[in-house]
């Protein structure tokens, strides 16, 4: 009997220890992001990478490292899903994150139902990633909606009445369209002409052609960082100098270097605080880990938010507990209220995933400096 009951008692000890030691040595993120095209997807990813080696340089999240797997999608939603299988189904991903664009995100928002699976910080603002309610989808950033209400807001306070928009020809672009021309109305005004461009080529000359001749005195503008740049130089090879102001999509090192002394005036907004201002917590986190690094990313807007990601998605890793599974993590990161990540308060709830609403506008001068 007294052999039996030591028996029962191993077992019991044996499966205790089990369910307190990690099941594997690692945590597998997942992640499909444009690597090989425009740089605010790269910085994104290579942000969020500089946190996690902090963290698994300290021992990682209950001993186990955070591993970040990252696939190239081209911004293209096919290439986008399937790679996202892949994570799920090879892979073993526990949770995706830091997905870039708004038609690639949408891509995959099926997945996430099916697989049951959470997508953290989507670097996209688009309505359809805040409405309708997605449980399986935790938004970082505010909304471009979010965005355009303050641009309109803050050039209104300038004076300017005479608008144009540019956006792109998709859901990401249609977006900022509606945006625009509602919070337009808001306040009684109508924009000139409404142009657009494909997606697909990126090809501005025949909406700079129609803005220039409408004579705008500031261009609301929804477009890809490639597209962004390159209406703005074809404008002033017109002559034509309107004030532009853009959504935070374009924020990358990249973007303002491309701008050159063309770039000098530009309004962006930015949905995350300053990365060299140090007045907030993150920003000085950042820049330290950064000088920890031998090869570190820029210290872009793009890459403070991927860090800032990271750092969002390994507080729902440490409250989920030494065995994290999907429905942990979900549950864990619905109890994040109100908590500071450093200068950008976020909060999520079990019917609410639209984490942070910061947004502020700011200039760029000379040779792409950022005039804060």
């Amino acid at each position: 009997m007294k052999m039996l009951t030591g028996i029962l008692l191993s077992i019991a000890c044996a499966l205790v220890q089990a369910e307190q030691r990690p099941a594997q040595d690692k945590i597998v993120i997942g992640q499909s992001v444009e690597l090989s095209g425009e740089a605010t997807g790269k910085e994104n990813m290579e942000g969020a990478l500089a946190y996690f080696a902090w963290v698994n340089a300290q021992g990682g999240i209950y001993g186990r490292k955070i591993e970040l797997k990252s696939y190239d999608d081209k911004r293209k939603p096919e290439t986008t899903r399937l790679n996202t299988e892949k994570l799920l189904k090879e892979d073993n991903a526990l949770a995706l994150f830091g997905y870039r664009s708004t038609p690639t995100v949408e891509a995959v928002l099926p997945l996430l139902l099916s697989e049951k699976v959470p997508l953290v910080a989507p670097f996209s603002g688009g309505q359809s990633l805040h409405q309708p309610f997605n449980p399986y989808l935790f938004n970082l950033r505010a909304s471009y909606q979010a965005e355009t209400a303050k641009m309109i807001e803050l050039f209104g306070s300038l004076g300017i009445r005479k608008v144009a928009i540019l956006y792109q020809d998709d859901s990401f672009g249609k977006d900022g369209l509606a945006g625009f021309q509602r919070n337009l109305a808001a306040h009684k005004l109508s924009p000139l002409l409404i142009a657009s461009y494909d997606r697909k080529d990126l090809k501005v000359e025949q909406a700079v052609s129609a803005i220039a001749a409408a004579n705008p005195q500031a261009v609301l503008m929804a477009c890809t960082p490639s597209a962004c740049a390159d209406f703005v130089k074809q404008m002033h090879k017109k002559g034509a100098h309107p004030t532009f102001m853009m959504l935070s999509n374009v924020s990358s090192e990249t973007f303002f270097e491309s701008l050159g002394d063309d770039g000098r005036g530009v309004s962006v907004m930015q949905v995350m605080p300053y990365p060299k201002d140090f007045a907030a917590p993150a920003t000085r986190e950042f820049q330290s880990v950064l000088k920890s690094m031998a090869k570190p990313p820029p210290a872009s807007y793009s890459a403070f938010e991927g860090f800032v990601a990271a750092k969002l998605l390994t507080e729902g890793l440490r409250r989920a507990g030494p065995n994290p599974t999907r429905p942990k993590l979900i549950a864990a990161l619905e109890t994040i209220r109100d908590y500071d990540l450093g200068g950008v308060r976020v909060s999520y709830s079990p019917d609410n995933h639209d984490g942070s609403t910061f947004v502020e506008m700011i200039m760029v001068g000379k040779r792409g400096a950022i005039l804060h």
